[in-house]
């Protein structure tokens, strides 16, 4: 099961990472039109930017947003672009009707350059670094979300659970008090037909003298 459930979650992975090939897009940056990277991805835009957040966290490096691009400044990685340099990523949903897909565009600048209308540096980003990581990111992102998402799941099941218990504890000392309730009464019933009885005779002799007169 274990091995099924490996090549299953494998098997997902590459079928992600197949659609997400990267092309070329014109976008708006800073008012200029400029050429930029861009992918598909396929899962939501707050999971993929929250992915690539956490990854370029644990590099080193903040994300600013400006104007719904992320921008990670003076980054030095060689995983990620030949030299050093400025990163811009945005990320946003493919449609109105297509909300669990991510386009993705991203470029790489020389640091402080991003505000002039330069060309786009095509050699700049790593071929097999930054863009080529992104879909595995946002799948570990999607896996942890998920696994936060099933623990909170399973919390609130045990705490029905733990309550049902807690219902049954208490429906069971009912049920005790109830049996010596019933004990009770049963003891109370046959001392009180004794006392019927009792007065029964009483009665009855008063009956007899009232005939007899």
């Amino acid at each position: 099961m274990k091995r099924y459930f490996i090549a299953l979650w494998v098997c997902i992975i590459c079928s992600i990472s197949v659609s997400a090939q990267v092309g070329e897009a014109v976008v708006e940056f800073n008012k200029t039109k400029r050429t930029v990277k861009s992918m598909e991805v396929s899962d939501a835009p707050d999971v993929v930017e929250q992915a690539i957040k956490n990854k370029m966290l644990k590099l080193g490096y903040k994300a600013k947003t400006n104007k719904g691009w992320m921008e990670f400044k003076d980054v030095d990685d060689r995983s990620i672009a030949g030299e050093r340099s400025d990163l811009y990523i945005k990320v946003e949903r493919k449609s109105r009707k297509d909300k669990e897909t991510s386009l993705v565009y991203f470029f790489a600048s020389k640091p402080g350059n991003q505000a002039t209308p330069v060309p786009f540096e095509s050699n700049m980003l790593s071929e097999d670094g930054f863009y080529s990581n992104i879909v595995s990111y946002t799948v570990a992102e999607r896996l942890e979300r998920d696994i936060r998402a099933q623990e909170d799941i399973t919390k609130k099941a045990q705490k029905k659970y733990d309550d049902l218990v807690k219902d049954q504890a208490s429906l069971e000392k009912k049920i005790r008090d109830f049996q010596n309730d019933l004990e009770d009464n049963k003891k109370k019933q046959e001392a009180q037909v004794q006392e019927v009885e009792s007065q029964r005779k009483i009665l009855d002799q008063l009956l007899s003298k009232r005939n007899s007169q």
